[in-house]
This record gives C-alpha cells, structure tokens and sequence, in this order.
C-alpha cells in the first residue's frame, strides 16, 4: 500500500475558488482548481486523480488513466525521469493529510533506492509536495549504455535486450530465487529508464515505453492490476527482440 502525508502542495496550490477548466490530462504548472480534480476523479476513478510531480521543474501532471501516460507527457516536455513521482489525490480528502497518497508503479526505482511503490525518503515526499528542487542523480548499473551507448540502438533492440532482463526476472521469481530477482528486476528497469529518457522517442513511442514499464512493475511486484501473464510479457518482448534481429 501507498502512504499518505500531511503535507498539502504549495506550488501547486488547489483553490476552491477557480474556475473550473475541461478536465482532461494537463500539465499544472501554477494552480488547479479543487472542482476540476473533483469533476477529474467523478470521470475517471471516483475518488481519485492520478498526477506525477516533477520535483526539479516544479510542474505536475494530472488526470491521466495511468501514471505512466502523465510520465511521458511530462517526460516529452523535457523533464528528467528520475524527477518524476506518482501520487494519487483525494479531492474530497482536501484540507486532511488524506489527501495525498504516495502510491505507484512508476516510484519503483531501485538504483534511486525506492523499491516499494510509496516513496520511501522522507525528504523526497516533502520535494514532492512542496515541489522544491532535488539535486544528485541516481546510481547506474550500466555505465557503458548510459554514457549514450544505449541511445544508438534501435528501438526494438533497446525493447528486446530490457526484455531479456524482464524474462529473467520472471523465471527468477517463479523459482523463488530473490536475489536473482532483484538483479535481473533492476537491470530491466534501469534499460526501461535508459530508453524513456532517450530523446529520440517522443509522443505514443514515448507513451508506450512509459507504459510497457508500469505493466512490467505492476506484475513483478504490484498487484497485477492489468490481469499480466509470463507469457503475454514474452510474447510482448520477443517480438521486439525479432524485429531487432530481422535485419543482420
């Protein structure tokens, strides 16, 4: 389960008082009205709308059906992956530490030491709700392929050799191998990293590797919300990894 926190945004102050704009996925980059988060979770969820702040530019995306469509969104006007953390808001939970709720496939990042699906640093929840700049980047397993290497590949190689890790993952935690696991898990994700902070893939291309990354998550550690497979993850893979291949 997510956490709560009793901190309210301040960049991104809600009002009870604006007028209210056509819901719909948004970057906030000032204010948002109260009623158009309400008439957001009305929409979509009920009680809920699912935002990604970035805390090194100060702007917040909202309204999204998946963290990852706000991620790419967000990623696609230039911000940094590493600075971006899901949370959900309650609008009617307004005033109340309720309000906020640090819960999402997307925080998963072992190589920035979150491992759950909260944010577990106190100091980067406080970033997130108050949308102060963070500084220091994130540990890498892949020196080489992220000093550039990894952005001349192909879209399909890229998807096909984080695929590769993600097989591995899979076959690890069927055979209760933790350790495995978590070496193949966090290798997938730092290349599902590289590649959605390749500046070549923009728009759906871009939506789509932010999503391929939470449905990865969503079933190695979630809940598997989007009803996943080994199987339907392999053939997903593999069929990048063919194409890669098709013309050597």
């Amino acid at each position: 389960m997510g956490t709560t926190d009793g901190l309210e945004p301040t960049l991104h102050e809600v009002t009870s008082t604006d007028e209210t704009p056509t819901p719909g996925m948004q970057i906030v980059r000032e204010t948002i009205a109260l009623s158009t988060l309400e008439r957001m979770a009305e929409g979509m969820f009920g009680t809920l709308v699912k935002a990604v702040v970035d805390i090194e530019q100060g702007i917040m995306a909202v309204g999204g059906e998946m963290h990852a469509d706000e991620e790419a969104l967000l990623l696609d006007e230039g911000s940094p992956q590493p600075s971006l953390w899901g949370i959900n808001l309650y609008p009617a939970q307004f005033g109340t530490p309720r309000f906020i709720e640090f819960d999402s496939v997307i925080n998963i990042r072992p190589r920035q030491g979150n491992r759950t699906r909260s944010v577990d640093d106190a100091a980067v929840r406080a970033t997130v709700t108050s949308s102060r700049r963070a500084s220091g980047g994130p540990m890498t397993m892949h020196a080489g392929l992220a000093s550039g290497r990894w952005w001349t590949l192909t879209l399909a190689e890229q998807l096909g050799n984080a695929g590769a890790d993600v097989g591995r993952a899979v076959r690890a935690r069927q055979e209760g191998d933790q350790s495995r696991f978590e070496a193949a898990f966090d290798r997938a994700l730092e290349l599902l990293d590289l590649t959605l902070a390749d500046p070549r893939w923009r728009g759906l291309r871009l939506r789509e590797i932010a999503r391929t990354r939470e449905v990865v998550c969503d079933f190695l550690v979630g809940d598997n919300l989007y009803g996943s497979t080994p199987e339907l993850l392999d053939g997903y893979f593999l069929a990048f990894a063919i194409a890669a291949r098709r013309d050597r």
